[in-house]
């Protein structure tokens, strides 16, 4: 699945959920790792990052 983000430029990004392999918390958005060993920072927030990447958590299971 892909999921869209907005990075600290203000420029839309896709990202595929199946290569993620961590996210974390940044000073300006969420820092997010790939399996590959790329990283990423957005603005949208952890809790907003969480919602997308992790549905399974935000469902309670």
């Amino acid at each position: 699945m892909i999921a869209e983000f907005t990075l600290n430029d203000g420029n839309p990004v896709s990202v595929n959920m199946a290569q993620v392999d961590y996210f974390q918390p940044s000073v300006e958005g969420t820092l997010i790792a790939f399996s590959g060993g790329r990283r990423l920072e957005v603005r949208e927030s952890y809790d907003a990052v969480a919602e997308v990447l992790n549905p399974e958590r935000q469902a309670g299971l």
